[in-house]
């Protein structure tokens, strides 16, 4: 074996290790606290009216924490490993295995940047986690939204057996899977964007769908934050509640809580005599009981209207206990520094909001030449920051790499927005798919947020790739051997810039327009 075949297999299997140690990070450190905060936001989400009530789930007790029962019995039974839910370990998998291939991605990129390892080593490993991620966001995370939702137990606290997971129900949710592939693939390639291959072809159209749904984040996180922080743009700005509005608004929720269960308590107690009864004779067991029949109907007409007027003021609680809480917060010290940074990024979203528009309305001139990038890719308060950077005493930055780094901020600026409207996505998506089980509602906002962080990651890729120049030659390397720039095998972002305008748009009118009605509804 040569010198450079040794080099060549000494360095990929650095890379595996590197792959392997952040797959076990992430399902080591990051996921312990993660899945447990999604569980509480699934148990927020599910309190709404017509979705079950939240029940137990083995899945998301920690069984070695429960006391040991000091039985005879119980004493000689082997202490059993706890075994997770199947949709559990699937969604804490495909999630660790999508951190690991996208901090993959930039560890390579920085390994061209400091020109470290082999050329075909660095695209070797670049083309097989690139693969792995667009095999995981296209195919194997929307078939496991559908294996978890055939596998969910109607039997509360019942997990799925290993024989249930090719259920007949997994045809029915494999048909959304079905359309979104062919879907994709009748999405248009843009004009001048050249595809060669399957992997090409597939990362172009899924930028255009990943390019859709982050703009539409984005306006959605926009006009929430604005709306957040500048009330006196959208409503009047009301009172701070005292704690007997707090009280009042506590002791009418219990009073309403006692009657829906004490009607609830009757419409038991009525079909259970109901079922008692014998009928005496064939002429009562020929005629229903329209008498019991409609008592009971009237019974759940009051039920159902007591379990909406119960979430309503339990949600105008919440809102209340939450102001007053912003309220004290707003008094601290650091509250009044989180107030002002909030209203000075909600100055950026409505600036974000005016730039999409100019840039829609007048759209930037085609670079000259391929992977050229014009100069007014980033926004003017990105580019402000970066100008006031580069005139810092620590900081030595060339005049030509302002741009450059400009449009790194307003990348970073951009990947804030959607965080700060994620929460409200994921708890959107367990209300939606109406789960009654904290750990399944966890697992399925784990599996939603790891192809958000796979979409997102792909195409801050694609528009860092004018930000960083092509690696150096090297002369050990022929010309014929391959692609050396990893950025070459990723599309370019000129071609997706006026469809995030767009989506970002679109999603802004129609959030202010919801939030503008929902403060005349509830005034």
């Amino acid at each position: 074996m040569s010198a450079s075949a040794s080099l060549f297999n000494v360095q990929s299997a650095g890379l595996f290790v590197a792959r392997g140690a952040l797959f076990y990070a992430s399902r080591r450190f990051l996921l312990r606290t993660l899945y447990h905060d999604l569980q509480d936001l699934s148990a927020k989400a599910a309190n709404a009216p017509g979705t079950p009530v939240v029940v137990f789930d083995a899945g998301e007790t920690e069984l070695e924490t429960l006391p040991t029962s000091n039985s005879a019995g119980a004493a000689s039974a082997p202490n059993l490993p706890r075994k997770r839910p199947f949709h559990s370990a699937l969604s804490r998998a495909l999630f660790s295995l999508c951190f690991s291939e996208t901090c993959m991605l930039f560890l390579l990129l920085i390994l061209q940047a400091l020109d470290m390892f082999s050329p075909l080593v660095r695209l070797m490993h670049w083309r097989i986690s690139l693969s792995v991620l667009l095999v995981s966001i296209v195919l194997v995370i929307p078939l496991s939204y559908s294996l978890v939702l055939s596998n969910s137990s109607s039997t509360p606290g019942v997990s799925p057996t290993s024989q249930r997971i090719i259920s007949p129900r997994l045809g029915l949710y494999l048909i959304p899977n079905i359309l979104f592939l062919v879907t994709l693939s009748y999405i248009p390639i843009p004009a001048g964007m050249q595809a060669h291959t399957f992997i090409q072809s597939t990362l172009s159209r899924l930028t255009v769908i990943g390019t859709v749904f982050l703009g539409l984040l984005s306006g959605f996180g926009a006009i929430d934050t604005a709306w957040d922080f500048f009330p006196m743009l959208t409503r009047q700005s009301r009172p701070h509640p005292t704690e007997e509005e707090v009280r009042s608004a506590e002791s009418g929720l219990q009073r309403v809580r006692g009657d829906l269960a004490q009607r609830q308590k009757d419409l038991r107690s009525l079909q259970a005599s109901k079922q008692s009864e014998v009928p005496s004779n064939w002429f009562s067991r020929a005629l229903p009981s329209w008498q019991g029949n409609g008592e009971s109907s009237s019974m759940a007409q009051e039920i159902t209207g007591l379990e909406a007027l119960e979430y309503e003021m339990s949600r105008n609680l919440d809102a209340l206990k939450q102001r007053q809480a912003d309220a004290k917060f707003s008094k601290t010290f650091m509250g009044r520094i989180f107030n002002w940074g909030g209203r000075l990024f909600s100055v950026y979203c409505i600036y974000r909001i005016f730039a999409s528009l100019v840039n829609l309305i007048l759209p930037r001139s085609p670079p000259s030449a391929p992977g050229e990038s014009t100069s007014t890719n980033a926004d003017v308060i990105s580019f402000v920051l970066a100008y006031l950077l580069s005139h810092l005493p620590f900081v030595r930055l060339p005049q030509d790499k302002i741009a450059v780094i400009s449009r790194q901020i307003s990348l970073g600026f951009v990947g804030i927005i959607i965080l700060s409207s994620i929460r409200r996505v994921l708890r959107g998506v367990a209300r939606l798919l109406r789960v009654t089980s904290r750990s399944l509602g966890a697992s399925l906002m784990l599996l939603t947020l790891a192809q958000v962080m796979g979409i997102y990651l792909l195409s801050t890729l694609i528009q860092l790739r004018t930000s960083f120049p092509p690696p150096p030659a090297r002369p050990d390397v022929d010309a014929d051997e391959g692609i050396v720039n990893l950025f070459a095998t990723l599309p370019e972002y000129q071609f997706f810039g006026p469809l995030f305008d767009g989506a970002f748009l679109l999603a802004a009118a129609v959030t202010a327009a919801v939030r503008w009605l929902g403060d005349r509804v509830t005034e």
